[in-house]
C-alpha cells in the first residue's frame, strides 16, 4: 500500500521570488500560473474522488494541460470577439458604395473611396443587405462629394443617410515616352500605357482605347507626361485647301464632283466643302483621305 510522504519541514518551501525568466509573484503571467495550479488541483481532487483506489504513482504523474477543461477568457486566452454579421461599418458600406457607383454611372476605371465624413457602424435586422443610392452627385463624380443612400435589409428600409467621401478614378491612359513636338504623328512606339488617377488632372486624358497612330499633336508634350484632349486630336484625313472628291448619292442615282474641303476633317467629321464649279458650299462627311460623301 502506497503512504503519502512526510510533510515538510517549517521554512523549507521556497518564498516567492521572480522565476527564471523574470516574472514577478504579482505580474499577469504570475497569476495565469497559478490559475493554471489551480485548475490542476482541482482536477487531482475530482480523480481522487472518483477513483479512491488509483495508484498514487499514476496520480503523481506530469499532468497534461492539453486536457485540462477550457475555462473561456480566465487566463486572458479567449479575448477575440468574432464581428457581429448584422451589422455595417465603414470599410463595408464603402465597398457597397464603390460597387453600385460603378454599376449606375459605367464607370471606365477602378473608383477607389475613402470616407471623409464620420460612420457610425448600424445594426441591421438581418445579415443580408443592400445599400442603394438614393441620387447621384450633382456635380458627378470629382476628388470629393457626397453621396445621398439608403439600406435595405430584410424587409426595412434604413435611412436615409449621407456620407461625405474622397475619390480616385485609376484610368489606363497614354504616356509620353520621350518628348513630342506640335503636329507630331503617334504611333503606339512614341507611348506606353499607365494607370493615372484622372482626378488629379486638370483636362480629359487619352484612354488606351483609343488608337494612339489615329491622333496628332497640337501642342507638345514633355517625357512622363499623360496625353490630355488639349494635346492631342484625331488625325485629320482631310485638311483644309485639299482638294477632294464628292458623292452625292438618292436612291439608285449618283453624282460626282470636285470640291475644296474649308476645313479638316478625320473619319467620319462633317465638314464644309466649296463645289469648285458652282462656288457654292455644302457639307460632307469625311470617308477617306480622298473622299466625302453628301447626305441627304
Amino acid at each position: 500500500m502506497n503512504t503519502l510522504p512526510d510533510p515538510l519541514p517549517p521554512g523549507a518551501l521556497p518564498t516567492p521570488s521572480a522565476d527564471a525568466g523574470g516574472t514577478q509573484p504579482g505580474s499577469a503571467q504570475s497569476r495565469a500560473r497559478l490559475r493554471v495550479g489551480a485548475l490542476a488541483l482541482l482536477w487531482l481532487g475530482s480523480t481522487l474522488a472518483s477513483s479512491p483506489a488509483a495508484p498514487l504513482d499514476n496520480l503523481l504523474q506530469p499532468v497534461n494541460l492539453q486536457s485540462l477543461p477550457a475555462v473561456s477568457g480566465a487566463l486572458g486566452l479567449d479575448r477575440a470577439v468574432p464581428a457581429d454579421p448584422q451589422s455595417l461599418n465603414g470599410a463595408a458600406l464603402i465597398a457597397e458604395l464603390e460597387k453600385e457607383l460603378g454599376t449606375r454611372l459605367s464607370l471606365n476605371g477602378e473608383l477607389k473611396l475613402e470616407l471623409a465624413s464620420q460612420w457610425q457602424t448600424l445594426k441591421l435586422p438581418i445579415a443580408n443587405f443592400v445599400v442603394q443610392l438614393t441620387e447621384l452627385p450633382p456635380g458627378g463624380l470629382s476628388r470629393s462629394f457626397g453621396l445621398r443612400f439608403k439600406v435595405i435589409s430584410g424587409a426595412d428600409n434604413l435611412g436615409p443617410f449621407q456620407v461625405f467621401v474622397r475619390a480616385q478614378l485609376w484610368q489606363e491612359v497614354w504616356v509620353a515616352a520621350n518628348r513630342l513636338e506640335r503636329g507630331q504623328a503617334l504611333d503606339r512606339s512614341q507611348v506606353t500605357p499607365q494607370k493615372v488617377d484622372i482626378f488629379q488632372e486638370r483636362q480629359p486624358l487619352i484612354s488606351t482605347d483609343v488608337d494612339p497612330s489615329t491622333l496628332e499633336l497640337v501642342s507638345s508634350v514633355p517625357a512622363g507626361r499623360p496625353l490630355g484632349r488639349r494635346e492631342a486630336a484625331g488625325r485629320p484625313l482631310i485638311r483644309k485647301g485639299q482638294f477632294v472628291e464628292a458623292v452625292a448619292q438618292h436612291g439608285a442615282m449618283s453624282i460626282s464632283m470636285k470640291a475644296l474641303a474649308l476645313e479638316n476633317g478625320a473619319a467620319g467629321d462633317l465638314i464644309r466643302l466649296r463645289n469648285v464649279e458652282s462656288r457654292k458650299d455644302f457639307n460632307a462627311q469625311v470617308l477617306n483621305e480622298n473622299k466625302v460623301q453628301v447626305r441627304f
